[in-house]
């Protein structure tokens, strides 16, 4: 093989792996509450949070969350982030009146490969909350683990970094390849 091959290979994964998991995970994404099937718990994926408020990110999929649990498609929320986007979140989340008792906190989910691996302990099925370019990798790596998840785009505002967010997420899925089939 030569190395213009190689090379061309090597530039190509990102989006041929993207492409590939967007297709085996399409038929798991749902864009309302009235269309999503009912599943135990959302997983609320953590994104910037700062000392007086959600990022519109954060604050739409903690949104997206609270109008499932308000819509009886789940019981309970589980925020999975850094320690600070969690507290955030539940914060947020209780003072939009949902009880205390109904959110668990995962601290340790300090990236979607972390998150979901450790609600993947807690065997229960799963709506994964987050925007609609970041779903088919959480729901691929959710899938490889063996979790009952689809999942929910949290789509409620336009993003001024959307263009750098769907970029990151071409080498997030890349690497969430090798973790999970190469290095694991």
């Amino acid at each position: 093989m030569s190395i213009g091959t190689v090379l061309i290979l090597m530039l190509a994964t990102p989006f041929l792996g993207t492409a590939i998991i967007g297709m085996q995970t399409a038929d798991q994404i749902y864009k309302t509450t009235k269309e999503i099937p009912q599943k135990e718990v959302a997983l609320v994926l953590g994104a910037a949070a700062y000392p007086s408020r959600l990022s519109d990110v954060l604050k739409d999929r903690v949104d997206t969350a609270i109008e499932l649990y308000e819509a009886e498609k789940i019981s309970a929320l589980v925020m999975s982030g850094a320690p600070n986007e969690v507290e955030a979140m539940k914060d947020y989340a209780i003072g939009q009146n949902i009880p205390e008792e109904a959110i668990t906190e995962d601290i340790t989910g300090l990236n979607t490969m972390a998150s979901v691996k450790n609600f993947a302990e807690l065997n229960r099925s799963v709506i994964i909350v987050t925007q609609k370019y970041h779903l088919p990798r959480a729901l691929f790596i959710a899938n490889a683990l063996g979790i009952d998840a689809i999942g929910m785009a949290a789509d409620r505002s336009e993003y001024t970094k959307i263009f750098e967010f769907k970029k990151r997420e071409l080498l997030a899925t890349s690497k969430a390849i090798l973790d999970l089939f190469f290095l694991n």
